[in-house]
């Protein structure tokens, strides 16, 4: 089901539950397929609901649509691929198999893990943005002193005004934020 039909023939139609209280809602007819997909807020659960099609599970741990006729038009995987990470969705399908809800693993099933040399230096660069946009400011300043060589001289300016107002402002964390980012330690 495309979303960009997501209101090519859709009729209107009163939420249901989950789909109230703030959600994201989308509906339209794909492959003579009435669909409806709402995402709560809280949580952020998936629920699809259809007409004129059924959802079934397969051997493989995938959820299939199909049309009335039995034909499969959509296949739903259950592992998504999201910064980085794989995250595995539960499926539950109505018993009336109109139904598919898709929820993402909590929080407290989510291991943790390492953030990683770059997420570190973004981190600390937000988290010190004014010393770091200072930085910058007067580095830029100073490299377009040199008027001969402005290709070079303001963009090292502003790295090495930006690196060095971050330190100043951030202190040690920025500093071996910084110094793993450089020499490439995970």
């Amino acid at each position: 089901m495309a979303i960009s039909t997501a209101t090519a023939g859709a009729e209107p139609s009163i939420p249901s539950p989950a789909e109230s209280a703030g959600s994201t809602t989308t509906s339209g007819i794909d492959h003579g397929i009435g669909y409806r997909i709402a995402v709560s807020p809280v949580g952020r659960v998936v629920t699809a609901t259809v007409e004129n099609g059924r959802f079934e599970q397969a051997g493989n741990g995938t959820v299939l649509l199909e049309t009335g006729d039995g034909a499969t038009v959509l296949e739903v995987p259950r592992h998504y691929a999201a910064d980085g990470r794989e995250i595995t969705m539960t499926h539950e399908i109505a018993a009336d198999g109109r139904t598919l809800t898709l929820t993402p693993p909590t929080p407290a099933k989510v291991v943790a893990e390492e953030i990683g040399s770059y997420g570190r230096l973004m981190e600390q660069i937000n988290k010190n943005m004014p010393g770091v946009a200072g930085g910058a400011i007067v580095g830029g300043l100073l490299g377009a002193c040199l008027f001969l060589i402005w290709g070079v001289s303001i963009p090292l300016g502003v790295l090495i005004g930006g690196a060095i107002g971050g330190s100043i402002m951030g202190g040690p964390e920025f500093s071996d934020a910084l110094q793993a980012f450089v020499t490439g330690q995970p």
